[in-house]
């Protein structure tokens, strides 16, 4: 074989890129990740919140990954039982996460991979992944099927009151575990990934936004006021009531008064809400006793 041809195959031969070492299985992911699904809000406490759970998820893993540094092991139990406290399912990224840097910890990276910066960063992402978090569970996720399917069950559908329920169920589950694989399997960057995209405020905007259509649909078939004040409106007798009138102007009227009555209240003198439920109770009582509703 002549030098050109032996250089040109020398270029054309291509490395295998060497894989990446790994300590924990699919099947440990699986579990850690079902011990925090069922566990999540079951030992909270108000000095750790759901540090015991998360510990509870952890357990597994770091007994697997540390099995031969028992010292190692009782540090890592000790930062995963330290306080926490986040969405529960958009959360679970950062087990992912902790996972993937206590296995390349354990593998010999402890220079760049330190107690300190595992801790840092669960610390540092509980607070926006619980806000972007909140914002999409409770403002679309659990709002729109109620709104959607409440009715329906108020007119006599059984099967419509179990609907919003199994909808949640089902997108908590299927997006916790995407979040948590996705989570180990990029690392620390994957969280930085998500909250720099242009997308998630996106999201966020349009939870918002439909969160406060749908607060108002809730609204408008949960709160029942109308009035019983008619008056006599011709010379035959005739009596009209003023909640066709006020139906008239706009649906739903007295309702929204009430509603945002409440909301006024609170903005101005805070969130007292015994205080406003008593008001409204004795408000009630008056009116009725007066005729008026």
């Amino acid at each position: 074989m002549g030098t050109s041809n032996f250089y040109s195959y020398c270029c054309s031969y291509k490395v295998a890129p060497e894989e990446k070492q790994t300590l924990v299985s699919k099947k440990d992911l699986v579990k850690a990740w079902w011990r925090w699904t069922t566990a999540v809000e079951v030992p909270v406490s108000f000095d750790r919140m759901q540090a015991l759970a998360f510990g509870y998820s952890m357990n597994g893993v770091m007994r697997k990954i540390y099995k031969d540094k028992p010292e190692e092991l009782k540090d890592a139990m000790k930062r995963h039982t330290s306080m926490f406290n986040t969405n529960c399912d958009w959360g679970s990224i950062i087990h992912g996460i902790t996972i993937s840097l206590e296995e390349q910890r354990a593998l010999g990276h402890e220079d760049e991979i330190t107690p300190e910066m595992i801790q840092s960063l669960k610390i540092g992402l509980m607070g926006p992944l619980a806000g972007i978090g909140d914002s999409v569970d409770q403002g679309i996720v659990a709002t729109i099927p109620l709104a959607i399917f409440v009715p329906m069950a108020q007119q006599g559908s059984v099967l419509a009151a179990f609907i919003p329920g199994l909808i949640y169920i089902a997108w908590s589950y299927f997006w916790s575990w995407t979040l948590f694989n996705k989570g180990y399997t990029l690392g620390k960057n994957s969280v930085l990934e998500i909250l720099h995209s242009g997308a998630i405020k996106k999201v966020i905007d349009i939870a918002s936004i439909v969160g406060l259509f749908m607060i108002g649909c809730l609204s408008a078939s949960y709160v029942k006021v109308s009035t019983i004040l008619e008056f006599a409106s011709g010379a035959d007798g005739a009596t009209t009531t003023v909640q066709s009138i006020l139906d008239g102007i706009l649906p739903n009227m007295l309702p929204f008064v009430v509603v945002m009555s409440m909301y006024l209240y609170i903005t101005k003198r805070g969130p007292k809400f015994i205080r406003l439920m008593v008001y409204t109770m004795v408000i009630a009582v008056v009116l009725t006793f007066f005729h008026i509703i």
